[in-house]
C-alpha cells in the first residue's frame, strides 16, 4: 500500500509544475516549435475580409476574381461607377475617441467640415418628404408617434462621394461592404425617432444586413435632440461630458450623445456571426427648441453565398 506522505508529495509536485509549465516551458516550446500561422487567423465578420486570400498555410494566394453573382441594388447602395473622386485636401482630418469596444462605438470629432455640412443641408432642401417607419407588416408607412421627421435622399455629387469614401476608409476598406445611398434627416420642434435597431436580423437569411452606422450631425441649432443608447453604460471620465449628456434626467437611461455640428457617432450593428448587438438599441430624443439635421451613413455587408 503506497505511503500517504508519498501521495501528498506527488500531488503537491503537480500543482507546483503547472505554473512552471505555463511560465517557462510553454514559451520555450513556442519559440522552438512555432504553430501553423494559418491556424491562428481569426475568421469573423469584422476581420475575415482582410484574410480572404490567405491559404491554409498562411501564404497569400492570388486575389480572387470579383464575385459577379451578388445581386446588388443600385437604388439602395452607392456602387462604384468609375467616377473620379477628388476630395478637398485635409477633409479627413478628424479625431476619433473609442467609447466602447463591445460593441464597437466610436465618437468622431470633425468627421465633416462646416462647409461639407452646409453643402449637404443646401442640396437636401428640395428633396424632403416625411420619414417612414419600417415593419414586417407595413413598409414606407408614416407614423408620427414613432418617427416625426423629414428625410431627403442626397445626390451623389463630389462632396457626397468623398464622404462615402471616407466612411469606407474609416472601416478599413472591407470587401463586400457597401455604403448605402445617404439620407439627410430633418427634425423640427417635437421631431423624434423612438428606440429602434438599424439592423434587421437578415444577414444570414437574405445574405446581407447593415454592418455599421454613422450618425452625423449636419445642423445642431437646437435644444434636446440627443441620440440615446439606453443599454450602453455611462462613462466615468468627465471629459466625455463635452460630447455626452452627463446630467442625470429622470426616466432616461444609458448614454445620450449631444448633437454637435460636424461630429459623428459610429457603431457596429452586427456580431461576428451576423446577429445584431442588442446594445445598439437607440433613439433620437425630441427636439425641444430649434432644428436638428442629421446624416445617416449605413454600411451594408453582403458577402457571397456561403461566406457566413
Amino acid at each position: 500500500m503506497p505511503n500517504l506522505n508519498s501521495i501528498n508529495f506527488s500531488l503537491s509536485s503537480v500543482f507546483y509544475l503547472i505554473p512552471l509549465y505555463f511560465l517557462i516551458i510553454a514559451p520555450l516550446l513556442r519559440q522552438f516549435f512555432p504553430s501553423d500561422p494559418g491556424l491562428s487567423v481569426p475568421r469573423d465578420i469584422r476581420d475575415a475580409a482582410y484574410f480572404d486570400n490567405v491559404g491554409k498555410g498562411g501564404e497569400l494566394e492570388e486575389e480572387e476574381e470579383e464575385d459577379t453573382s451578388l445581386q446588388l441594388n443600385p437604388d439602395l447602395l452607392s456602387l462604384e461607377d468609375g467616377e473620379t473622386i477628388v476630395c478637398e485636401l485635409g477633409s479627413d482630418m478628424y479625431r476619433a475617441h473609442i467609447f466602447s469596444y463591445n460593441p464597437l462605438v466610436v465618437y468622431i470629432e470633425g468627421f465633416l467640415s462646416g462647409q461639407e455640412a452646409d453643402h449637404l443641408i443646401n442640396v437636401s432642401v428640395p428633396n424632403y418628404t416625411p420619414s417612414p417607419v419600417y415593419s414586417s407588416s407595413q413598409a414606407n408607412a408614416s407614423d408620427p408617434t414613432k418617427r416625426l421627421s423629414d428625410r431627403a435622399l442626397l445626390p451623389r455629387d463630389s462632396v457626397v462621394r468623398c464622404i462615402e469614401s471616407r466612411a469606407r476608409a474609416f472601416q478599413g476598406w472591407k470587401p463586400y461592404l457597401y455604403i448605402e445611398r445617404m439620407w439627410a434627416q430633418r427634425y423640427n420642434v417635437s421631431g423624434h425617432y423612438t428606440h429602434h435597431y438599424d439592423w434587421a436580423g437578415t444577414a444570414k437569411g437574405r445574405g446581407g444586413d447593415r454592418l455599421s452606422t454613422f450618425m452625423v450631425y449636419l445642423k445642431a441649432e437646437c435644444k434636446g435632440g440627443g441620440t440615446n443608447f439606453p443599454r450602453l453604460r455611462r462613462p466615468r471620465d468627465k471629459r466625455w461630458c463635452e460630447f455626452v449628456d452627463c446630467e442625470q434626467q429622470e426616466g432616461r437611461e444609458g448614454v445620450t450623445f449631444k448633437p454637435i455640428k460636424g461630429n459623428a457617432v459610429f457603431w457596429e450593428n452586427l456580431r461576428a456571426d451576423g446577429s445584431g448587438y442588442p446594445e445598439t438599441w437607440h433613439a433620437a430624443f425630441p427636439v425641444e427648441q430649434g432644428e436638428k439635421v442629421g446624416l445617416n451613413i449605413w454600411s451594408w455587408y453582403q458577402p457571397p453565398t456561403g461566406r457566413w
